[in-house]
């Protein structure tokens, strides 16, 4: 079900009329962030105005700066001399992505002048962000983005905590378990409600609380904090994630839930502390190797 909804939010988000809409909605969040002429790593390939590269690639020419598509050398040490040699300001990619490359570099001792990071996807757990922000030194900013196309539902408030959601297309609900609204501050589910088509219900199978009353940074538009994430299409990937990535030494891992149990493999810094290693079928723990490593989430694109 939820499948079906993303496809028919892609296929609704990606008319012409649609893309425009969104290219200014991003367009409007990017300008009060961005400076002219800053460089912006973008970790997503530019298939054509209807993809989320190819969007986020035309809003930056349109704020004046130079979007730096990641798309000739898909592995972890391509993104690292890319992020390097063309000294860019910021990076619009997934969070495991971002978080990668700033181990990169602090494994390797090479310096970023990295000051804004974008994650695309949400929620993103309070670990995982502190640990970019610490490590790289800058400001972090959510793009709710759904699916594999443009469809983006909201941004991070420049103000206060959470992220507005996008009024002019989405109606935030907070429900209990009968389906009944909360009040603002309750938790409850989150679903978004697409206002073009009355009936169509994203689930996003997150809880999180709710505001209406208008923001400091002066948007009117629902703000959602405390998300979270409660969904359980990849419980083994959810458990793991946290106790292998929150460390510094692991700089990628793969798990796959198999008959006789977990198959695990860490991709790990040489010479560094590990995490405990959970009891499993079957475990493979490799140092990085730069010359051949691709991001176990980019193998798809790298192929």
């Amino acid at each position: 079900m939820i499948t079906k909804t993303v496809n028919r939010l892609t296929e609704l988000e990606t008319t012409q009329e649609a893309l425009e809409r969104t290219r200014k909605y991003l367009r409007c969040r990017l300008e009060e962030i961005l400076r002219p002429n800053e460089k912006i790593l973008v970790c997503f390939p530019d298939d054509g105005p209807a993809s989320l590269g190819g969007m986020i690639g035309q809003v930056l020419r349109e704020c004046r700066c130079e979007p730096i598509f990641w798309c000739t050398d898909y592995r972890w040490k391509g993104l690292l001399r890319q992020a390097f040699v063309d000294s860019v300001d910021a990076i619009f990619g997934p969070p495991l992505l971002v978080l990668g490359l700033m181990k990169m570099a602090r494994a390797t001792s090479t310096p970023l002048s990295i000051y804004n990071a974008f994650l695309a996807g949400y929620p993103y757990t309070s670990w995982m962000t502190e640990g970019i922000k610490r490590g790289l030194d800058c400001r972090i900013w959510g793009c709710y983005w759904i699916g594999d196309g443009p469809v983006i539902a909201g941004f991070t408030c420049p103000k206060e905590a959470g992220m507005h959601i996008r009024a002019d297309i989405f109606e935030a609900r907070i429900c209990d378990e009968q389906g009944q609204l909360k009040p603002d501050a309750q938790r409850g589910a989150l679903t978004l409600h697409y206002r073009p088509e009355p009936g169509l219900v994203y689930d996003t199978q997150e809880t999180a609380k709710i505001w209406h009353q208008p923001c400091s940074c002066g948007c009117d538009d629902a703000r959602i904090v405390e998300t979270v994430f409660v969904g359980d299409d990849d419980p083994s990937k959810t458990m793991l994630e946290e106790r292998f990535l929150a460390w510094s030494s692991v700089l990628d891992y793969r798990v796959k839930r198999t008959e006789c149990g977990l198959d695990l493999e860490l991709v790990v810094f040489p010479g560094e502390s590990l995490p405990k290693i959970t009891s499993c079928a079957r475990l493979t723990v490799r140092p990085w190797n730069p010359d051949a490593d691709v991001p176990f989430c980019m193998e798809r694109y790298a192929k």
